[in-house]
């Protein structure tokens, strides 16, 4: 049982371009109403150009939430005048999602990562209607020392992470959220992302110390448990260094499609000609499959890595 609701990519001008050809794809088969690209100007200008389906529409980002609104704050918190765009980027992109709920006319929502390709259409909900979390694994420590204080008593409450490159969120739940930091008499400041970066302070504002995902999953099972069914979700997060997203074919997302629900594209990929070849090399793929060669690859790697 599917319910209507709009799907939100909060991106930069760049990262739209860097896998803009995809797009297509993505509008094909993410099960949403709606594609919303949310982001400057420049943004805006590039979904009008591309020949991309109707329902991929686009919301500046500053009327949504104002980005010198956040800036402002950065910018008295660590007492400098100029902040690096990145630094509040990270942590504003994250308060546009939440930020979208007190619009959203649908009971959900949700966001997806703009470098981040669907290999196939899939479902967030299943046969009862119960929307889905979709799990891998990460950890960062950071992220649940501010929700300890964001929400005493709330900790990690399972083994995996729910940080998936998308996820649905329920609209009260997220105004609920918002609404119980903003009456945390602990914390100070107005707003709730004011709240939020006072909290996190001067010495770790520069490093990833919130996250939207873990604390909204968390949240939800402390205080809606059962609300959501868990799944896990395989995707395939370093896709960028061993596919190029402008060469990247049909065929491959048949094949990655296999073993994978969706490829990502980070900024931060690394390809080299034997790196590509990896994946690409017909005899490598008559013998085995994308989830077998990554697993041969992961054992010389070090970091992340994928999970089944």
């Amino acid at each position: 049982m599917n319910k209507e609701y709009n799907a939100l990519i909060v991106i930069t001008a760049a990262d739209y371009d860097r896998v803009s050809r995809n797009y297509p794809r993505l509008a094909a088969n993410l099960p949403a109403r709606n594609i919303i690209f949310i982001g400057s100007e420049e943004v805006e200008e590039r979904v009008k150009r591309d020949d991309l389906p109707e329902k991929v529409q686009f919301l500046n980002e500053n009327d949504l939430l104002p980005f010198e609104n956040v800036n402002r704050i950065m910018q008295d918190i660590l007492s400098l005048d100029d902040v690096p765009r990145g630094m509040t980027g990270w942590y504003y992109q994250q308060f546009l999602k939440l930020e979208y709920a007190k619009v959203c006319e649908d009971e959900y929502y949700m966001t997806w990562d703009g470098d981040t390709i669907p290999c196939h259409t899939f479902s967030m909900f299943d046969e009862t209607g119960t929307p889905f979390f979709d799990l891998k694994q990460e950890y960062n420590e950071n992220y649940f020392t501010t929700l300890g204080q964001l929400f005493p008593g709330m900790k990690k409450c399972i083994q995996k992470s729910f940080i998936s490159e998308h996820m649905l969120f329920n609209c009260e739940v997220v105004t609920e959220i918002l609404a119980s930091i903003e009456r945390n008499e602990a914390l100070t400041g107005n707003a709730y992302y004011e709240r939020i970066l006072r909290l996190i302070g001067i010495e770790k504002l520069k490093y990833p110390c919130f996250s939207e995902f873990e604390t909204y999953g968390t949240y939800v099972c402390f205080k809606h448990l059962g609300s959501y069914k868990m799944r896990d979700w395989h995707s395939f997060r370093y896709c960028g260094n061993f596919f190029d997203p402008d060469t990247i074919t049909e065929e491959d997302y048949v094949w990655l499609g296999r073993d994978f629900e969706a490829v990502s594209f980070e900024k931060r990929a690394t390809r080299t000609p034997e790196s590509m070849d990896i994946f690409s090399n017909p005899k490598y793929r008559a013998k085995l499959s994308a989830r077998q060669i990554l697993e041969i690859v992961q054992e010389e790697s070090e970091g992340y890595k994928e999970e089944w």
